[in-house]
């Protein structure tokens, strides 16, 4: 039955999660499974291994049953030998910490378990069972899910204070703007009064008051703009950035590209105003060209009708909780799929193309034997 049926798939989240452990791999502490079996007592347990092993070792230099291997392959049998060498570790280590709890098992009847090396064997694990807690790297690994949960809400409460508070500055930014012009354009009078030194002094000391003096309104000053300051701000140059911004999830993608994200222009603006200049290292070129084909998605679908929040939705469905690395990989594929699938028939009163005819378009072309369509894809 092994030879013609393997159970390849096992649920190993649920068999971890039944066991009395968590759901995720390898963050879980056994004290007893730090200490191997002695080989004198692994090789009391299903003896006959010993007897099989040589004969799989012969096998693997192609030697016969009758000298000393088998006459053919058997992966299955050899698996289950693995499998036999392993269980009867786990099954001493288990017995040493159940045999003060239940002595009447019917195990402990068999030899292996009344010899002095399972004495000592037993009472080393039990020492060790005893009052054990978990080392603290593990503790570390359990709680690092916990700790990114926190850090991520605590990066969003930040972010939408400092949204907040810029926004609240923008208005008084304004306010005191629209003053400013205000002043400029004489629509606020100014009078100062004061001693300018004509007239004599009075008894406590202090001049003459002057009449007040009006102070003409000033004519508004336009604006003054000059063919000479756009090249002067071009001449500035762009901003460089070296690397892009570390993101985790769909939705800061799209803010990275919309709205700016970590206090940066938004890399729309960046590419509308500079086009590359603003990423000529090649560390920035390969993460703006993996990170494109996320915002080519976010922008394909809201062109076909969804909202903004369904793209990002879909998306974060597509990644899985996986890496935004992994899911660029995911749209490529889908891409290279929709490419590579093959083009509908021609209709059969179709004008033929005649080989060695001109052909229309630089990038998208018939070929000679079908519909196979060329495009030129640039980051």
């Amino acid at each position: 039955m092994l030879c013609q049926a393997y159970l390849t798939h096992l649920p190993r989240e649920f068999l971890r999660v039944v066991a009395g452990f968590s759901s995720s791999s390898g963050d879980y502490y056994l004290a007893r499974a730090a200490h191997e079996p002695p080989y004198t007592l692994q090789k009391q347990l299903w003896p006959w291994i010993k007897e099989w092993e040589p004969r799989f070792e012969a096998r693997a230099r192609r030697c016969s049953w009758a000298q000393g291997g088998l006459d053919e392959d058997d992966l299955a049998a050899d698996g289950f030998l693995k499998l036999l060498r392993h269980l009867r570790v786990v099954l001493l280590q288990d017995l040493a910490v159940l045999q003060p709890r239940y002595p009447g098992l019917p195990f402990f009847a068999h030899a292996p378990f009344s010899t002095p090396e399972w004495k000592d064997y037993a009472l080393l694990v039990q020492a060790d069972t005893i009052g054990v807690s978990e080392p603290p790297s593990l503790l570390l690994q359990r709680a690092l899910p916990e700790l990114s949960s926190a850090l991520e809400s605590s990066r969003e409460a930040i972010l939408q204070n400092s949204r907040r508070l810029a926004a609240q500055l923008e208005v008084k930014v304004q306010g005191l703007q629209g003053r400013l012009d205000a002043l400029l354009q004489g629509q606020v009078p100014i009078t100062l009064t004061g001693y300018f030194g004509t007239g004599a002094m009075g008894q406590n000391g202090e001049g003459a008051r002057a009449s007040p003096i009006p102070i003409a309104p000033v004519a508004p000053v336009a604006p003054v703009t000059t063919a000479t300051q756009a090249p002067a701000a071009r001449e500035r140059g762009p901003p460089v950035y070296e690397a892009l911004a570390t993101l985790y999830t769909v939705k800061d993608a799209w803010r990275e590209w919309h709205e700016g994200f970590a206090g940066r222009l938004a890399i729309r603006e960046l590419e509308e105003q500079w086009g590359s200049r603003w990423r000529p290292g090649n560390t920035v070129r390969v993460q703006f060209c993996r990170r494109k084909v996320i915002w080519d998605a976010l922008r394909a679908r809201t062109a076909r009708g969804k909202s903004v929040e369904e793209a990002i939705a879909e998306l974060e469905q597509l990644r899985a909780g996986q890496s935004l690395n992994r899911l660029t990989d995911k749209l490529r594929q889908q891409r290279e799929h929709r490419q590579a699938s093959p083009e509908p028939v021609r209709e059969s009163n179709a004008r033929p193309v005649r080989r060695g005819a001109a052909r229309r378009g630089r990038w998208a072309r018939w070929g000679r034997r079908g519909g196979v369509v060329l495009h030129k894809t640039t980051c």
